[in-house]
């Protein structure tokens, strides 16, 4: 009987000549809810987890910073031991900020000193590393080519003559690095470590770039060495985490916003089903059904509906985001960094593409059948007045 009452609506509101098509619009709707909440939620994730992962590749997922350390030191020693038998890429460094010049035109740049004796690079793979290698948006502004003479001066670094005088080296522009990260390819450049250990006349470092997630080495890192402070890429860009943190969460507001518009259109939609179908009702129990099960069935069938079709909108949302992956299909401009779609979705937000449509329809459903059996109408004098 129960599974015959299911049927019987579930045909009433889809395959009748008297369908409802309020009712209609609004189930299609929470299904078109929950399927774009996936897609839109897979997406994002998928062009967030790549910017992230272009910046980590060039910036390291954090650096164990100091004033300075020498390279001569046991302390310095112990720790390339700490991190080489654990088995985590790293590169020891030189950051400063300096200024480069070439020719009449002067910018900012942060040079990275590096030595590649312990871990190479990715994103410096098959560069020439024989002078600078300077990021592409900075080249541009300074007008330099390759093989351009550039000047480097550091006006933290001076000579005594008569004055002051600020340090300056030069240096021949060997190749481009573009990261498609505007911060970095606005002001970053790579020289190897010596070339900076010359400018200020000292055999030492201010930086150790770790190029893997350090979390479960990072209390026994620093109990092991109180001195030096771990900084993750997380934390030293904490603004980005941020504006991409509020980002998703401006695009679920949005879509809750929705799912109550398509509540809305539930409640008017089940307000007038449950009032067409108060006869179908009464047959039901006419044929030996009760009161109370005739009710309870009727607000259980409800929320079936939107179970139903908000778990059938993440399925569908699901495949579609899969057939996108796995297709790699090329659909954006060439001045676009990612041409294909990427996909990544967790099973957080699989769930919450799923309860965020389900509990706002799930909400109004349960008050419309409160307002409609509210009503107080008996299925006896029902009967009556239609004889």
């Amino acid at each position: 009987m129960n599974l015959a009452f299911f049927t019987y609506f579930f045909k009433y509101i889809f395959a009748s000549r008297t369908r409802q098509k309020l009712i209609f619009l609004a189930i299609l709707g929470l299904l078109l809810s929950s399927f774009s909440l996936v897609v839109i939620q897979g997406m994002m994730g998928g062009l967030q987890k790549g910017l992230v992962d272009r910046s980590k590749n060039v910036l390291g997922h954090g650096t164990i910073q100091f004033s300075q350390l020498s390279t001569k030191s046991t302390t310095y020693k112990e720790v390339l031991s700490f991190l080489i038998d654990r088995n985590i890429p790293f590169t020891p460094e030189l950051e400063l900020e300096l200024l480069v010049q070439n020719d009449k035109y002067v910018s900012p740049i942060i040079l990275h000193g590096i030595d590649t004796q312990y871990f190479e690079l990715p994103f410096l793979k098959g560069k020439d590393s024989e002078g600078i290698i300077l990021a592409s948006d900075l080249g541009r502004d300074i007008r330099a080519f390759f093989g351009s003479q550039l000047y480097i001066t550091s006006p933290s670094h001076t000579d005594t003559l008569l004055e002051e005088i600020p340090r300056q080296v030069s240096a021949e522009l060997s190749d481009f690095y573009t990261s498609e990260i505007p911060e970095i390819d606005a002001g970053h450049g790579w020289v190897r470590l010596s070339f900076l250990q010359n400018l200020i006349r000292k055999r030492s470092i201010n930086k150790i770039r770790i190029f893997k997630d350090f979390s479960q080495f990072r209390e026994e890192f620093e109990t092991s060495f109180p001195e030096m402070n771990f900084i993750s890429w997380e934390k030293e860009n904490s603004s980005l985490v941020w504006a991409l943190y509020l980002e998703t969460k401006v695009m679920l507001f949005l879509f809750i916003g929705m799912s109550f518009l398509i509540g809305i259109c539930i409640t008017s939609g089940f307000l007038i089903f449950y009032n067409k179908i108060k006869i179908d009702l009464a047959s039901f129990w006419i044929l030996g059904m009760s009161v109370d099960k005739v009710s309870k069935l009727s607000y259980l069938f409800g929320q079936t509906i939107t179970i139903v079709f908000s778990f059938l909108g993440v399925v569908l949302g699901g495949l579609f985001l899969y057939l996108l992956d796995s297709k790699k299909l090329i659909i954006m401009p060439e001045h676009f960094v990612e041409r294909n779609i990427p996909v990544n979705i967790t099973i957080e937000q699989v769930l919450i593409s799923f309860l965020v449509p389900y509990l706002v329809s799930s909400v109004f459903t349960h008050f419309t059948f409160k307002s409609f059996k509210s009503g107080n109408f008996s299925f006896l004098s029902l009967i009556r007045k239609v004889g």
